[in-house]
């Protein structure tokens, strides 16, 4: 007996050995395998036996959140189906009789009081705050999950080198004749351009700076050219990187409105959510890392680059370490 076990534990060590190595250099390990080498959310979320319908849409940052979100359930074990042609909270509300989409996303700037987007894709009356949706849902059996770390709220743009910041370049207007052009949905609101009045007296620019309403491309256009001193557009606007200017972070935070910050919210029907509660862990690690920075980058790809919102998204989650490469 003795001489047997000498002889086996060298023979089980080295086919252990092997088979380590065999593993180490698998470079086919896929997604949706809590085994997949590399990816945070393999080990943070336990998803295996889960099953998921994403949706999201209509717009391109709530089409990448629902391929992020896909693609973030497979690594963690789970099952998830795409369903990104829809209106992820607006089916999420829906009942399941009528619509078989288990989670979501919100856009919170256009959410209305009963949780679901405006109509036309436009913006509520008012701003909604996170904590009244998930109170108004709670009856309704729909949970709301922490927003992201971008607040969705309209950025100020300008060119590369004009102002640092929005205090410096308000106080570049009182030397002579400025021009802020501005989208006509920026919120909060003026009779104007919604959103201009808030900004020009939170910072203080002259009384003779010119309010422009324009489309967001005309905007961003007149920003490029030079016609627009400066253009206020939505937070997650892709041509804002694709025409080389700079978002000047808003550090008074006139531009959030009442209600606070706003952003894109995961949103589950609640059955769902208490089926696998990890899920929330799956989503946190999305929501604190996604920025106004990555998305505008991502919508970019898509809008302006021409690229697959599952392409752009995955190579984002594998950028932050979220999933494996492969």
């Amino acid at each position: 007996m003795p001489r047997k076990a000498r002889v086996c534990v060298p023979v089980l060590a080295t086919a252990l050995a092997v088979s380590l190595s065999m593993l180490a250099g698998c470079g086919n390990s896929t997604l949706g395998s809590p085994d997949a080498s590399g990816g945070l959310l393999a080990h943070r979320a336990d998803l295996r036996g889960a099953s998921y319908v994403v949706g999201g849409g209509p717009t391109t940052a709530l089409r990448l959140l629902c391929q992020m979100t896909i693609a973030a359930m497979q690594t963690a074990g789970a099952t998830a189906e795409d369903e990104c042609g829809k209106v992820g909270a607006l089916d999420v509300h829906d009942s399941s009789q009528r619509s078989d989409v288990d989670t979501g996303w919100a856009a919170l700037r256009t959410t209305g009081p009963d949780g679901t987007p405006a109509p036309g894709g436009g913006l509520p009356p008012s701003a909604t705050p996170l904590a009244t949706l998930r109170a108004a849902d709670a009856p309704r059996d729909v949970a709301w999950l922490d927003p992201t770390a971008f607040d969705g709220a309209d950025v100020v743009v300008t060119r590369p080198g004009r102002a640092a910041d929005l205090p410096a370049l308000a106080a570049s207007t009182a030397a002579g004749q400025a021009t802020l052009c501005a989208t006509a949905d920026a919120v909060p609101g003026s009779p104007v351009a919604p959103g201009t009045a808030a900004l020009l007296a939170g910072y203080g620019f002259a009384p003779s700076t010119r309010v422009v309403p324009a489309d967001a491309g005309a905007v961003l256009a007149g920003v490029a050219t030079g016609r627009c001193t400066a253009g206020l557009v939505p937070g997650e606007s892709g041509r804002v990187p694709a025409l080389g200017l700079v978002a000047l972070p808003d550090v008074r935070g006139v531009l959030t409105g009442p209600a606070g910050p706003r952003g894109f919210a995961p949103v589950m029907r609640q059955g769902t959510l208490e089926g696998h509660p990890a899920v929330v862990d799956l989503f946190g690690e999305i929501t604190r890392r996604l920025d106004g920075t990555a998305m505008r980058g991502m919508v970019r790809e898509v809008e302006v680059d021409g690229r697959d919102p599952r392409d752009v998204a995955r190579r984002w989650l594998i950028a932050e370490g979220l999933v494996a490469k492969g």
